[in-house]
Order: structure tokens, then C-alpha cells, then sequence
């Protein structure tokens, strides 16, 4: 049923389970996972060149962090996981992505590192499930995690 489970990994706790769960669905299954980080468009409005290579050295490093993460998981639990990343809006490039590369499943965290739209109606995980080409599965932190806070 689903045989290319696409997961929006940002760094995040929530998408450190999401992924954790898309790899125990893609062990059951027998899926291929891709995880996909979407950094922001270059330039932000610097006012020198500098602040933009200094931009792009912060993104860069971010994304190897990311992609080290990825490579220490695909170790500890025996799983191949593609990692890519590419320039945009969260919700928009995961949603084109997935209709892109014909995705099974979406999975990703119920929070990101994006709180431009808020942990309200309106953040990544809403915006993915409200447009997403296939179904979606939000991954939650178990109440009982959330109240030993």
C-alpha cells in the first residue's frame, strides 16, 4: 500500500518521530523512504555580499547536521533512507515534491522548526494535509510525553 513514504525532516523532535515512525511502517511494508529537508529561498534581504555567503555557510552546515543525523539513523536501525533538500515554503515543496515523485504516503511531525503560522491552525503539518496528493500521517508525541513536560 505504501511503497515511497515521503517524511518532512526538519531537525526537529516532531520530525525525529516522524521519522522514527515512517521507518517502522517502511520495515512492515517493505516502503522506500525519502526524507526531505526544505531550507529557505536565498537571499533574505541582506545588505552585503557577505551576509549572504554567511547565510548560505549557516544553511549549508544546517543541512549537513541534517544529513548526518539521517546517515547515524540509517545505522543504528539498518534502513536505507534517501535524505534531499531543497529551496522553499515547507508545506508547498513537500505537497510538489510528493505529487512529483508519486508518494505513497506524506509523514511528518505535528510541529516544526517553522512557527511562522504557529502551532494553531495554519502550521506545516495542516497546510501538507490539507493539500497533499496522497494520505498524511501527522506524528504526535503521546500525551503522557507531553505532561511529563
Amino acid at each position: 500500500m505504501y511503497k515511497n513514504i515521503l517524511v518532512a525532516y526538519d531537525g526537529s523532535d516532531s520530525a525525529k518521530l516522524a521519522i522514527k515512525g515512517a521507518i517502522e511502517l517502511g520495515r512492515k511494508l517493505g516502503s522506500g523512504i525519502t526524507a526531505l529537508w526544505v531550507r529557505d529561498s536565498l537571499p533574505h534581504f541582506a545588505e552585503t555580499i557577505d551576509e549572504i555567503e554567511e547565510e548560505k555557510e549557516v544553511t549549508n552546515s544546517y543541512e549537513q547536521k541534517l544529513s548526518d543525523e539521517i546517515e547515524e539513523l540509517e545505522q543504528k536501525e539498518g534502513f536505507s533512507i534517501d535524505f534531499i533538500s531543497l529551496p522553499g515554503n515547507p508545506a508547498k515543496v513537500v505537497v510538489e515534491y510528493a505529487t512529483k515523485f508519486h508518494s505513497d504516503l506524506i509523514v511528518t511531525g505535528h510541529t516544526s522548526h517553522h512557527n511562522l503560522w504557529g502551532n494553531l491552525l495554519g502550521n506545516t503539518a495542516d497546510k501538507i494535509s490539507d493539500h497533499a496528493p496522497c494520505n498524511v500521517l501527522i506524528v504526535r508525541k503521546k500525551k503522557s510525553e507531553l505532561n511529563a513536560r
